[in-house]
């Protein structure tokens, strides 16, 4: 099989660029791939800032109902050209494509290329975050919906997800879920907290709380930042750390300086995907509280993976792979539960080691969650379509 991965988040600062970059890798392991590429080659400088957040004129445009039309409809027409004159040179027998904002190419790629097989890889929808807002949005998701129905394969990180999206148009044999995975490699107990945190500068004597991903507005961040504020006036030996970076650092740290928590709560910002399981094995808890129904979130994997206790929000794909008590501790997205949570776990040793405590968790991890996994299922469903 000859593949061609189209996907612009190879290149991203976020979760989906994992996803991507784990997946091409993973390909070279597969026998059935006698030859891959990718595409494009590089993101277009002004492709990147339509998923940024900012205040300039452009952004404050992207907000307007009408304007989110404007730029879909341009948002279709990148690299059209470039795709198409790729996929005569290269020849392949399947075109997967990431998904981002750009399904209404696949009707001109099947008109063009009728006989190459189109597979999507769908994170989600558009209209659920960057053209949340846009004008005539009914008609959009039914133009997303047909062009899902002229794909060869769409795979979806969650029933919810596909069944959102797809609605009574649902095919269970063209419209799969395949779910997320993790690198049990890169991510594993490595049981030497002290050291590990005298080596990147953490306090020793510290309870730290941690948090990794992208700083985005939806995600919620000053749920997490007030909860641990409250948190901070029964224990005084509480840190909060936050890897990463995105469009909401400034909001979060104006939030922390009107809290005066600023020698409790650290920003490291970005830090290599090789070296995060030394600061997750440095954490006592981690915490990823809050995501949108339909996502499956990859830093619960890593989390768990490195043996942590674990916070994760209740939401349909977490729910359905982990028992809530038992694997991690489920919350909903509001600051009461999630500090009733932290509690616990700040003041139960015993709940902490049960969470921590997962050998069963993690070898199903290693043998249905890794990412080799999630690439062999993909390549199977390719094959085996008709």
């Amino acid at each position: 099989m000859r593949l061609l991965y189209y996907t612009t988040s190879y290149y991203a600062n976020h979760g989906g660029s994992i996803q991507s970059i784990e997946f091409y890798k993973q390909l070279d392991n597969i026998p059935m791939i006698k030859e891959k590429a990718i595409f494009p080659p590089k993101v277009k400088k002004e492709f990147r800032v339509e998923n940024e957040s900012g205040e300039g004129l452009k952004n404050k445009l992207k907000a307007v109902s009408l304007f989110q039309v404007i730029f879909f409809f341009r948002r279709s027409e990148f690299y059209m050209k470039a795709l198409e004159d790729k996929i005569r040179k290269f020849e392949p027998d399947v075109l997967f494509m990431q998904i981002d904002s750009n399904f209404l190419q696949i009707h001109k790629i099947k008109n063009n290329f009728p006989d190459l097989k189109i597979c999507t890889q769908i994170n989600g929808s558009p209209f659920d975050e960057p053209f949340r807002n846009i004008a005539f949005k009914n008609k959009f998701q039914k133009l997303q919906r047909k062009a899902y129905i002229e794909a060869d394969l769409n795979i979806f990180i969650s029933d919810y997800s596909r069944s959102s999206i797809m609605g009574d148009k649902l095919d269970k044999i063209r419209d799969i879920v395949i779910h997320n995975g993790t690198d049990t490699e890169k991510f594993f107990p490595l049981n030497k907290k002290q050291k590990l945190r005298k080596e990147l500068n953490y306090n020793k004597e510290s309870f730290i709380i941690g948090y990794i991903g992208t700083l985005d507005h939806h995600k919620k961040l000053e749920i997490l930042i007030q909860s641990f504020a409250d948190l901070k006036t029964q224990f005084t030996d509480l840190q909060l750390v936050i890897i990463g970076d995105g469009p909401a650092m400034s909001k979060l740290l104006s939030k922390v300086s009107q809290l005066n928590l600023e020698d409790s709560i650290e920003f490291r910002g970005w830090i290599k995907h090789d070296e995060i399981n030394k600061h997750l094995n440095s954490f006592d808890l981690a915490v990823h509280h809050y995501a949108n129904t339909y996502m499956n979130p990859l830093k619960i994997f890593e989390y768990l993976s490195a043996g942590l206790p674990v916070i994760a929000p209740r939401i349909p794909s977490v729910e359905k792979m982990f028992k809530d008590g038992e694997d991690l501790l489920l919350t909903s997205p509001d600051e009461k539960e999630l500090k009733k949570h932290l509690f616990n776990l700040i003041t139960d040793e015993d709940l902490r080691k049960k969470l921590s405590n997962k050998q069963h968790l993690i070898a199903s991890m290693e043998s249905n969650f890794t990412w080799k996994k999630y690439t062999e299922r993909i390549v199977e469903a390719m094959a085996n379509i008709k």
